[in-house]
């Protein structure tokens, strides 16, 4: 009886224990919903804040950046300056950055810190220098000698056996030259070594006298502006030539050409390997093509081009502003042959600047700057005398070259 008294004890004890473990296990499930709840509202809460935080920052940001736009300076000041030293007759020009500077009896290039990175001495009578970003080459017109360079030292001299007429330089120092037989005319295409890598040839009663000419980055193509003269008119031709590959199947690697009677093309300029644009008095003209340059567009102008301002992105046209209130209007096209922007100003310029930034209109004694939506952001005078302007990629920022100085300058 004892025994079965105990085994009856010992299963309401153990009833008894299974019902508050089950009572318990509910009590743990109800805590640990209401910890879940906590980290997932604590959790909403830092997202909401961060998603805050952020909303405000961008909000300043935005401000910020509206209140920059907006900004037009008024003065500057010199942060830093160098002394230099330029010969009276010497001509300076920023060389992709640097300071290059030239005249009959040499050359050098100097960082905007004063500080020469090389130089070099050659007697000419009439230098000219043609420019490919930081490639340079100087040549003596009439001459028989041109030097090729770039921003970090002399890459080759070349010495022709004709009359220097016009020459040309691509980004890795090949030059094509007009060179003037008593004949005819032949066009070189030269390497930095001095050697010759291809040439034809040219006559007035043939495709006429070249009177501009250009080569590509790659040095693999060359434009030939040519002008004509038949029973007492006019008219020009631009001729393309490829010598790679491309152009060795056709005759004179002659891949393409257009011509324009009753017009002069004075100027012709590979923006790119593949873009090509050239001025006449009359019209300006944009072509494209990686190895057989065609007709991107033609743009007739009836008023008188005052000046013509390029670089690898932009062409700008500089006309008298009949139409305004202004002394100059200029006109500013891209690649494409689009049209992206049109100002006006009165300063009497020596000097019009495209940069990543915005555009300097400058003369030796002043400057206008704007941004590329057309806002002024600068407008005034030197304090001294300038010969060169060299932008940094900051619209704020300037290097300024005077006769004797390299001034590091802070708009504000």
């Amino acid at each position: 009886m004892a025994e079965i008294k105990d085994f009856k004890r010992n299963q309401y004890l153990l009833k008894g224990t299974k019902n508050n473990a089950g009572t318990n296990g509910a009590e743990g499930n109800h805590e640990k919903k209401s910890f879940d709840s906590m980290v997932a509202r604590h959790r909403q809460l830092k997202i909401y804040t961060v998603i805050g935080i952020l909303a405000l920052a961008g909000i300043f940001l935005i401000g910020a950046y509206f209140h920059w736009k907006s900004i037009i300076y008024t003065d500057y000041e010199v942060q830093q300056q160098s002394s230099w030293v330029r010969a009276g007759e010497a001509s300076c020009i920023n060389l992709d950055g640097m300071l290059f500077t030239y005249s009959n009896d040499g050359m050098s290039c100097t960082d905007t810190r004063g500080n020469v990175i090389w130089n070099q001495t050659y007697e000419m009578q009439n230098p000219i220098i043609r420019t490919c970003k930081k490639t340079i080459a100087v040549g003596d017109y009439n001459g028989r000698s041109i030097y090729v360079s770039d921003t970090q030292g002399n890459l080759g001299t070349i010495n022709t056996t004709m009359p220097i007429r016009d020459f040309c330089v691509s980004l890795n120092g090949i030059v094509a030259a007009v060179l003037d037989d008593s004949t005819v005319t032949a066009i070189y295409l030269y390497s930095t070594d001095g050697s010759e890598l291809a040439y034809f040839k040219t006559t007035m009663s043939e495709s006429g006298y070249p009177i501009a000419i250009d080569i590509s980055d790659d040095g693999a193509k060359v434009a030939v502006s040519y002008i004509k003269a038949e029973d007492g008119n006019v008219s020009s031709s631009i001729g393309f030539y490829n010598f790679s590959a491309v152009g060795q199947q056709v005759t004179d690697n002659l891949v393409s050409g257009y011509g324009y009677a009753d017009a002069i093309v004075p100027l012709v300029n590979f923006m790119n390997n593949d873009t090509i644009f050239a001025a006449a008095d009359n019209r300006i003209m944009f072509y494209r093509g990686r190895q057989k340059p065609e007709s991107l567009a033609e743009i007739l102008i009836s008023e008188e081009i005052q000046g013509i301002f390029y670089d690898e992105n932009y062409v700008g046209l500089v006309f008298f502003d009949s139409a305004g209130e202004n002394t100059y209007r200029l006109d500013v096209y891209n690649t494409d042959a689009k049209k992206v922007s049109e100002l006006h100003f009165d300063l009497e310029y020596t000097d019009i600047i495209f940069d990543s930034t915005g555009l300097i209109v400058r003369s030796d004694n002043e400057c206008i700057i704007y941004d590329w939506q057309g806002r002024l952001k600068y407008e005034g005078a030197f304090k001294e005398r300038i010969t060169c302007l060299i932008p940094t990629g900051n619209i704020a920022r300037y290097t300024l070259v005077t006769d004797d100085a390299i001034q590091q300058i802070q708009l504000y």
